[in-house]
C-alpha cells in the first residue's frame, strides 16, 4: 500500500530571499528523516509561495515499514549467568527465548525482536512537528502569546495522509484538511482538500501559483508579450527577477513609462540604478534608452502605475540635480577630497589608498605590454575620484562607473577613462575582464593593495561570510592575468604592495600571533591567492592532485605558467609515457621513504659515484646530472614538455638500476649511498612537479 502526503504552513509573507533556502531546508529534512526510518518514497516536492511553505511525498511505501534488524545481540555465551539473565530481564524475554549467532568468530546469545507495526501517522505527525520547532530563519518572531518562532505569524496548518487528516500541532494551531486561496482575487471562504492532488487544482482556480517556475515564467511571458509589440527588451537582472517572483502569489505585472524629461541627461547606469534598486522595478529599453519601468502588483489598476511614476520622477530629478552640483568642480578637486574618506581603520584614507595604486601601478606596467606610464599614472590618480562625489554617495554601486563618466565630461583621454570604468572589474564570475593595458595595470593594482591590506590588518573569512569580498578580489586578480596572458611574478607583487604600507598600518594586528613580520603577511596573501587560484583550475576539470604538484613547487613565480604547466602535465600524464613516469616515481619513492623511517634520516646528502661497483649505477649517477641540468634549462625556458620528454629519457636508466642493483646490500656505506642517488632522482622529478601529490 503507498500513500500521498500533502503539508502545508499559510503565514504572513514570507521575505523573498529567504524562500529559496526554506523550501531546500523543508526538502533536505523531510528526506533524512525518511531516509534514515527506511520510509520509502517515490519523489518529495516542496514549493513555496510568499505566504505558504508546501510539501507533497508521493507514493510513501507503509507495507514495508519493517525494521530491517528484527534481531537483538546479548552477550558471549560464556559469560556469567548474571549476566544472561540481566538480558533477558531487560528485554522481557525467557531462556527458552534464547538462540545462539556467530560473530567475528565467537558465539553469542540473541533474541528475536517483538515485530511491531510502524504507525506511519504517528511517525509524520512527530517528524514534522521537530521540523516547525526547530526551523531556522535568518529572522524570526513571536507573536501573541506563543513562545514559538516563525519568519511570520502561522494562520493556518494543513496536513493530511490521502484523506485522512495528520493533527500537526505548533504555535497553538492544529492541522486540518482546509486553506485559503490568493489573499486579494478569491475570497476568505475555506477550501476543504479531501486528498492531495485535489490541493493543486483547488489553488490554482483560486488564483494561486504555487511553483515558483511557472510563477516566473507567468511574469514573463506578459512582459514578453509588452516588449513584442513595442519592439522593446529587457534590461537582465536574474536577481530582481527571483525577488519578484516571491512576492506575490499570482502576479500582475504593470508598466509605467519613464519620463524622458527627467531622465534625457543621465546616464543609462544611473536611471537602471534608480528603477533596479531603488525602486525594485524591471526596466524595458530601446537600445541605449530606458523607456518603460516593471513592477509587479496584486491589483491592476491604472492608479498603482501613475503612484510609481510620479515617485520615479523624483528619484530622476534628484540624481539630476546630484549630477549638476557634482560637475561644478574637476576630478582633482575630488581626489583631494579623499583624505577624509577612510578605507579601513587600520589602513587608512583613500587618499592613501590612491598613493599606493599609483605606485603599484608603475611596478605592474612593467609586465603589461604597450602600457603608458603617463595615462597609468593619471587614471591611478583619477580612479577613486567618484568616491567623494555626491552621486556615488548616494548610488555606491555606481563607482567607477561615474568616474568615468565625469573623466569623460572632462575631456580626459579615452584609455583613462577606460580604465576608471572598468578597474572594479570583473566583479562577477560571467562579467568579462579589463582588456586595455591602462585598465588592466590598475585592476590589478587597486585589488592587490585592498587584498594585501586587508589580510595583513587581520580581516577573515568565515564560511560564506565574506565582508570585504576577500574571495571575489583574488579571484579577479587571477583571472585578469590569466585572461590577459600576463606572466606578472606574484611573489614580488605582494611584497611590492606590502612594502608601500607604513609600518604603523599592521600594528593593530588580528593575526599578529601568527604574522609577526612583513614576510609572514606576504605568505599569509600568497597562500590565500594559491587556494583560490586551485578552484579556478579545479573548475577546469584539472585533477586537484595535478594542481597540488606544481603549486607545491618553492620556485611558482607568476601563474599564468603554473596554469600552463598543470594543463601540459595533466594531458602528459594520460598518455602511456606519462604513466610510466609515474609508475617509476612511485616506485622509487615508495623505497626511499621506506628506508627513511626505518633508518629515521632523510637521504638528502650527496651520493659518491666512486662507491658504485655496479655499471647501472654509474649510468643513472651520470645521467641523473644530465637530466636535472636539461630539465632546469626547458623550465627556464618555459618548454614544460621538454622538462617531461626529459624524464620520460630519464626512466630506463632508472628502471635498469632498480631491476640490476640490490639497494638493501651487506655494507651499510654502499647503502646509504645507493639510498642518496635515489634520493636525488626524486628530487629531479620534483623539479617538474611533485608527483607524490598526484
Amino acid at each position: 500500500m503507498s500513500s500521498q502526503l500533502l503539508f502545508e504552513c499559510l503565514s504572513e509573507e514570507i521575505p523573498s530571499r529567504m524562500q529559496n533556502s526554506a523550501a531546500a531546508q523543508v526538502k533536505s529534512y523531510i528526506t533524512n528523516a525518511l531516509n534514515k526510518n527506511n520510509v520509502k518514497f517515490a519523489s518529495i516536492e516542496v514549493f513555496i509561495t510568499a505566504r505558504r511553505i508546501t510539501l507533497f511525498v508521493d507514493n510513501i511505501s507503509i507495507s514495508r515499514l519493517k525494521s530491517s534488524n528484527d534481531e537483538i545481540k546479548g552477550p558471549n555465551v560464556n559469560a556469567s549467568k548474571r549476566a544472561i539473565e540481566g538480558f533477558l530481564r531487560k528485554n522481557k524475554k525467557n531462556k527458552t527465548d534464547l538462540f545462539v549467532r556467530k560473530v567475528n568468530n565467537a558465539d553469542f546469545y540473541c533474541i528475536k525482536k517483538d515485530v511491531c507495526s510502524f504507525n506511519i501517522r504517528e511517525f509524520l505527525k512527530r517528524q514534522l512537528e521537530e521540523m516547525l520547532k526547530n526551523f531556522s530563519w535568518p529572522k524570526s518572531m513571536r507573536w501573541s502569546e506563543r513562545k514559538e518562532r516563525w519568519v511570520r505569524p502561522i494562520k493556518n496548518i494543513l496536513c493530511i495522509l490521502n484523506n485522512e487528516i495528520i493533527p500537526v500541532s505548533f504555535a497553538g494551531i492544529t492541522a486540518c484538511n482546509t486553506t485559503y486561496g490568493h489573499r486579494s482575487f478569491s475570497s476568505d471562504t475555506a477550501l476543504t482538500v479531501k486528498t492531495p492532488k485535489d490541493y493543486f487544482e483547488l489553488l490554482e482556480k483560486s488564483n494561486v501559483i504555487l511553483q515558483p517556475d511557472k510563477r516566473k515564467q507567468f511574469i514573463l511571458d506578459q512582459i514578453n508579450k509588452f516588449a513584442k509589440e513595442r519592439n522593446l527588451q529587457l534590461e537582465k537582472n536574474d536577481y530582481l527577477l527571483n525577488e519578484l517572483t516571491g512576492l506575490i502569489e499570482w502576479p500582475i505585472v504593470l508598466f509605467g513609462e519613464v519620463n524622458q524629461e527627467k531622465s534625457l541627461r543621465l546616464p543609462k547606469e544611473v536611471i537602471l540604478s534608480i528603477i533596479n534598486t531603488q525602486q525594485r522595478y524591471l526596466a524595458l529599453s530601446s537600445g541605449q534608452k530606458i523607456s518603460h519601468f516593471i513592477t509587479v502588483v496584486n491589483v491592476n489598476n491604472d492608479e498603482v502605475v501613475k503612484g510609481h511614476a510620479k515617485i520615479l520622477e523624483a528619484r530622476l530629478a534628484d540624481a539630476q540635480f546630484l549630477i549638476s552640483q557634482d560637475k561644478k568642480e574637476n576630478l582633482d578637486y575630488y581626489v583631494k577630497k579623499l583624505d577624509s574618506i577612510l578605507f579601513h581603520g587600520s589602513l587608512g584614507s583613500v587618499g592613501e589608498k590612491v598613493k599606493r595604486i599609483i605606485t603599484l601601478s608603475k611596478y605592474i606596467a612593467i609586465y603589461v605590454p604597450r602600457a603608458s606610464l603617463t595615462k597609468i599614472e593619471r587614471a591611478a590618480y583619477l580612479a577613486k575620484a567618484d568616491l567623494a562625489t555626491l552621486i556615488v554617495k548616494e548610488f555606491p554601486e555606481l563607482q567607477g562607473i561615474m568616474g568615468g563618466y565625469y573623466a569623460s565630461y572632462f575631456q580626459e583621454d579615452e584609455e583613462i577613462v577606460e580604465a576608471i570604468t572598468e578597474h572594479y572589474k570583473p566583479i562577477r564570475p560571467e562579467q568579462e575582464c579589463s582588456k586595455s593595458s591602462t585598465a588592466i595595470v590598475i585592476s590589478i593594482a587597486d585589488k592587490v593593495d585592498s587584498l594585501v591590506g586587508l589580510i595583513a590588518a587581520g580581516e577573515k573569512i568565515s564560511g560564506s561570510y565574506d565582508q570585504f569580498g576577500l574571495r571575489r578580489m583574488a579571484i579577479s586578480i587571477i583571472r585578469t592575468i590569466l585572461e590577459n596572458n600576463l606572466y606578472i611574478p606574484i611573489k614580488p607583487l605582494i611584497n611590492k604592495s606590502i612594502s608601500l604600507y607604513p609600518k604603523l598600518a599592521f600594528t593593530k594586528d588580528a593575526t599578529s600571533v601568527d604574522c609577526p613580520n612583513k614576510l609572514t603577511r606576504a605568505e599569509l596573501v600568497l597562500k590565500f591567492c594559491l587556494e583560490r587560484f586551485k578552484v579556478i583550475l579545479k573548475n577546469r576539470d584539472i585533477r586537484q592532485g595535478i594542481v597540488d604538484s606544481i603549486l607545491y613547487k618553492d620556485d611558482i613565480n607568476d601563474l599564468l605558467t603554473a596554469e600552463k604547466q598543470t594543463i601540459i602535465l595533466d594531458r602528459y600524464l594520460s598518455t602511456p609515457e606519462g604513466e610510466q613516469i609515474l609508475s617509476t616515481y612511485k616506485r622509487v619513492n615508495n623505497i626511499v621513504n621506506k628506508a627513511e623511517k626505518n633508518d629515521n634520516t632523510a637521504y638528502s646528502m650527496p651520493y659518491n659515484k666512486k662507491f658504485f661497483i655496479e655499471s647501472e649505477g654509474i649510468a643513472l649517477s651520470d645521467y641523473a646530472i644530465i637530466a636535472c641540468r636539461s630539465i632546469k634549462q626547458a623550465i627556464k625556458s618555459d618548454d614544460f614538455n621538454a622538462a617531461l620528454n626529459e624524464l620520460t629519457q630519464f626512466i630506463p636508466f632508472i628502471n635498469q638500476f632498480m631491476d640490476s642493483v640490490k639497494i638493501n646490500c651487506a655494507s651499510d656505506k654502499l647503502r646509504k649511498n645507493k639510498l642518496s642517488l635515489l634520493a636525488n632522482v626524486i628530487s629531479t622529478f620534483h623539479l617538474v612537479a611533485h608527483f607524490n601529490l598526484i
